[in-house]
C-alpha cells in the first residue's frame, strides 16, 4: 500500500480495483440518501467494506469489484454468515440498539471500460 496525497494507492492491481470500486460505491449510496457511518471496520474475525446509515436503518454493506465477470458468484453462503457476524459484533460493541440492522450488496463489474453498478438491498 503506497500513499500519495493521503490518498491509498495500491501495488496490486485487484486491491486497487476494490478501492475503486468502494469509491464508487459510497458516491452512489451518497446519491441515494445514504450517510456514511464507517468505512473498512476491521476486527480479528473479518472486515466490514462499508456501514451507512438510511432512516432507521443501519446499513451493512459488502462491495465486490470485478473486470468482467460477476462478482456476485463470491456471495456464499459462508461470506454471509461472517458478515452477519460483523454486523453483530458491529452492533454490541458500538451499543447500537435503536436501528434496523440490513445487509446489501454492491456490485460492480468494470468491462471494457464501462462500469455497471448493482445494488442488492436486504441480500442476505
Amino acid at each position: 500500500m503506497i500513499l500519495f496525497g493521503g490518498k491509498k494507492k495500491s501495488a496490486n492491481p485487484a486491491h486497487a480495483l476494490g478501492l475503486k470500486g468502494e469509491k464508487m460505491a459510497k458516491q452512489y449510496l451518497k446519491k441515494q440518501g445514504y450517510k456514511i457511518v464507517e468505512s473498512n471496520f476491521r476486527v480479528k474475525a473479518g472486515e466490514l467494506d462499508l456501514v451507512v446509515q438510511k432512516g432507521e436503518f443501519l446499513v451493512f454493506v459488502e462491495v465486490k469489484t470485478r473486470q468482467s465477470q460477476s462478482p456476485l458468484i463470491q456471495m456464499t453462503r459462508a461470506k454471509c454468515e461472517r458478515i452477519r457476524k460483523l454486523g453483530q459484533m458491529y452492533l454490541e460493541q458500538k451499543l447500537i440498539s435503536d436501528l434496523q440492522p440490513r445487509f446489501d450488496v454492491i456490485a460492480i463489474t468494470f468491462d471494457q471500460g464501462q462500469a455497471k453498478l448493482e445494488h442488492l438491498e436486504n441480500a442476505f
